[in-house]
């Protein structure tokens, strides 16, 4: 007498249906954890190269930097310009009148004679400078739209003002200054910079 046995090889298709929902549940939460941790390492990295940057400016500003090679210009304070509209960029300038903020001008980079420019920062992986800040309020006032932080030696101390469109400054010398950046999933970091010449860079929130 010959004994059958049932081949019980393979899934129903109850337990197909049950597995492939656990597995697309599992891929799910790895995919939302690797885009927040995405987010935040860009978010967090754009803040501190932002604070190297002011710091470069800094060093410009005390340790007598020639404006152009050759040039003989040694007197300028140099610093960073944050303008709200133009969001994906900042820009590390010399000043070459002595006016404490940045006056645009054409070919950034191409030396004094054309633009205070001395080189074009671009804020990587989308994140955005959100808004400019001095200690109580963001704006200060809603007619700003940049923030010029200058350093010019022998003083380390940082000159703040934030200026309005036509580039007139409207508020400073401020003894705070902040930039606050946001990233494509509405993250923020704020970067600090206090007159004394120290920089914060904040927490992600």
């Amino acid at each position: 007498m010959k004994i059958k046995y049932r081949n019980k090889n393979g899934f129903t298709l109850t337990e197909a249906l049950v597995s492939l929902a656990i597995v697309t549940l599992i891929m799910s939460s790895v995919l939302f954890n690797y885009s927040t941790f995405s987010d935040n390492l860009a978010l967090s990295s754009a803040g501190q190269e932002l604070a190297i940057t002011i710091r470069q400016a800094q060093t410009y500003g005390l340790t007598v930097k020639e404006v152009s090679s050759g040039g003989g210009r040694f007197d300028s304070a140099y610093g960073l310009c944050f303008d709200k509209d133009d969001a994906g960029n900042y820009y590390l300038f010399a000043d070459l009148n002595g006016d404490k903020k940045y006056d645009v001008g054409s070919g950034c980079g191409s030396g004094p004679t054309n633009t205070e420019c001395v080189e074009k920062f671009t804020l990587r992986n989308n994140v955005k400078i959100s808004d400019v800040c001095d200690g109580s309020a963001c704006p200060p006032q809603p007619a700003v739209r940049m923030m010029d932080v200058t350093f010019l030696r022998p003083n380390p101390e940082a000159n703040i003002n934030f200026t309005n469109n036509g580039g007139i400054i409207v508020v400073g010398p401020s003894l705070t200054g902040k930039v606050i950046l946001i990233s494509p999933r509405n993250k923020t970091i704020t970067i600090t910079i206090e007159s004394t010449g120290q920089v914060l860079v904040g927490q992600i929130i």
